[in-house]
């Protein structure tokens, strides 16, 4: 019995970072523990655990004046400052993994890339945003750094949200069918200079990935459907972000 509350925190936790993950829990947006404590058919003490633990990693917030819990909104300077910590993370890892790397980890890097390409295949927005993170988070791990894993994991975890939106969740999927051709080759060229032990091209093929991956979030806060957003402020709260429009 005495492990069956952390597991019980365990579900919780996933299942609420789910919700952030594909904007059911829009960002900006208040979170009640006790209404999610309900629908999850759990205590409430749980609930705030897990909400604790995403408050740790930067997805949600806490508001200690109303003792309450909110999703962590993203503006410019927030995607700015992601996107510079990823290239510089992504570009390490990259001379790492092609150094470090063995047999066994390109057996799971090919294992890997293949659940991305047919989540790409099937045309699953949630299931290409979180196959691509857990693609990534592996190349970090395998990078033999914990310091650099750790950084890694949190930058792909906020990176989730917006490739969920921008990979499909309120974009038509077939204006992505470039950008997609485009991951699947730096996908398999990376691994492809992991394999045989190039630094210098690994490098270089993940900066060019951050780069594209950047572009396609800035394309989509720019096109027809995000016209709404007020760059000048909160970005994704500032959109009308409901189940109905993501679906």
């Amino acid at each position: 019995m005495a492990g069956r509350p952390r597991t019980v925190m365990e579900r919780a936790y996933s299942e609420i970072k789910k919700k952030v993950m594909t904007l059911q829990l829009a960002p900006g947006s208040v979170i009640d523990d006790l209404g999610l404590s309900e629908m999850l058919g759990i205590s409430r003490t749980p609930a705030r655990e897990a909400l604790f633990r995403l408050v740790s990693e930067g997805l949600v917030v806490s508001d200690p004046d109303r003792r309450g819990f909110f999703v962590k909104p993203l503006d410019i300077q927030d995607l700015s400052s992601l996107f510079e910590a990823h290239m510089v993370s992504a570009r390490a890892i990259g001379r790492l993994v092609a150094v470090r790397c063995n047999a066994a980890g390109i057996v799971k890097l090919r294992k890997a890339e293949s659940k991305v390409i047919r989540a790409i295949e099937h045309a699953r927005p949630e299931e290409v945003a979180s196959s691509n993170a857990e693609l990534h988070r592996l190349e970090a791990s395998l990078a033999g750094n914990g310091y650099l894993a750790n950084l890694a994991c949190s930058i792909h975890d906020h990176g989730q949200r917006l490739g969920y939106l921008a990979f499909g969740g309120a974009t038509a999927w077939d204006t992505l069918e470039q950008h997609f051709i485009e991951v699947q080759k730096d996908h398999s060229e990376l691994i492809d200079a992991y394999e045989n032990h190039d630094p210098d091209a690994a490098e270089g093929i993940a900066g060019r990935h951050v780069l594209l991956f950047r572009n396609r979030i800035f394309n989509f806060l720019t096109d027809d459907t995000a016209g709404s957003i007020n760059l000048g402020g909160d970005i994704l709260p500032s959109m009308q972000l409901s189940r109905s429009n993501l679906e």
